[in-house]
């Protein structure tokens, strides 16, 4: 990837209609525990990393970073999530990131809803060979839609939920909804990157 996916603040007016996002983020997701810098490979990716602990429940949150002042024509702007159990925060570091760089690359964003497919499997070891984004299933809608003080949404946090590759096809024949309705059937627990598949 080269150097010139630089931060494009006069896209979108500038980091300051984000004043209040990182304590936003603190208060649903828990507290921070480290990032990844954008150049961490070397190159500048476009956006860094952030992982935070939710301790109550036991997860782990990574949350990109930067993905928001990229040239990738989302309205309002867009950052990526997934959340996991604390063990299997390097799965959901990989899922983020190799999303967020789809993204930058293609210079796409998401919308509600979007499945991401891949045509191998996603994470060794398991079935997954996807993502579904849409809202967060144990956060409150303000840690999806950030807005500013006037109220006006200004960034959406797509959280990444994996998803096998017999759920790809059921979401392809049936539709997302129908696959959530599934999850909720079986009492899925879509934090547990160990997970059988519903279908």
């Amino acid at each position: 990837m080269t150097t010139d996916k630089q931060p494009l603040t006069a896209v979108g007016g500038g980091a300051h209609r984000f004043v209040g996002l990182a304590e936003n983020l603190e208060q649903h997701a828990g507290r921070p525990t480290g990032a990844e810098p954008p150049n961490v490979r070397g190159d500048n990716r476009g956006y860094g990393l952030v992982f935070f602990e939710l301790d109550d429940y036991h997860l782990t949150s990574v949350i990109s970073s930067g993905l928001r002042f990229q040239a990738i024509g989302a309205d309002p702007a867009q950052e990526l999530a997934c959340t996991v159990y604390k063990e299997q925060a390097a799965a959901a570091r990989y899922l983020v990131d190799v999303t967020a760089e789809l993204l930058v690359t293609q210079r796409s964003h998401l919308v509600p809803d979007q499945m991401v497919p891949n045509r191998d499997v996603l994470l060794p070891g398991t079935e997954f060979h996807g993502v579904l984004a849409g809202g967060h299933p144990l956060f409150p809608p303000e840690f999806t839609r950030f807005t500013d003080p006037g109220g006006v949404e200004q960034l959406q946090v797509f959280t990444l939920l994996p998803v096998t590759l017999g759920e790809v096809n059921y979401v392809l024949d049936h539709g997302v909804t129908a696959l959530r309705q599934q999850w909720a059937r079986f009492e899925v627990d879509v934090f547990d990157l160990g997970r059988p598949s519903v279908v």
